[in-house]
Parts: C-alpha cells; sequence; structure tokens
C-alpha cells in the first residue's frame, strides 16, 4: 500500500516537474505601447466601456473615462518573435 502511494505522489511530482518546465521555456508575453502620446489617442478613441469620447489621460499608458470612469490602458500585448 505505501508502495503505490510513494508511486502515485512520484507521478504527480514529475507531473508538476514538467509544468514548471514548459511554462519556463515557453516564450514571453510582453506589452508593448503605443508611439503615439496618450493625449493624441484620448482625442481619437472612445470609451470601451460606454462608448463616449470623453477620455483623459492618467499616466503614460493609461486613459480614463470621465462620464463613467473606466481605466484602460493603450498598447499591444504581444509574444515576442523569436529571432
Amino acid at each position: 500500500m505505501i508502495v503505490y502511494a510513494i508511486f502515485v505522489f512520484a507521478i504527480f511530482a514529475v507531473a508538476i516537474l514538467i509544468y514548471v518546465a514548459y511554462k519556463a521555456f515557453k516564450t514571453p508575453t510582453l506589452f508593448y505601447a503605443s508611439d503615439e502620446s496618450p493625449g493624441e489617442l484620448a482625442t481619437r478613441l472612445s470609451c470601451p466601456k460606454c462608448r463616449m469620447r470623453r477620455l483623459k489621460p492618467t499616466g503614460p499608458y493609461t486613459l480614463e473615462c470621465e462620464v463613467c470612469g473606466f481605466l484602460f490602458s493603450i498598447g499591444t500585448v504581444a509574444k515576442r518573435e523569436t529571432v
């Protein structure tokens, strides 16, 4: 009985190691900021939640809707290209 428990534990440990190795060697996901300033984008974009165009820049990569208070980032999330 104890031998079976040790065997199941060993299989579980190997599965965890394989999962960790898979995550370690996976291509990372990065945030790429927009080339335009948030002030320029605030005049052209609309709020994703309420569709109003009253946006104000609150940080280097974020805009906030003045109507509903929705805060969102501007940029692209993508996987790093391997060369």
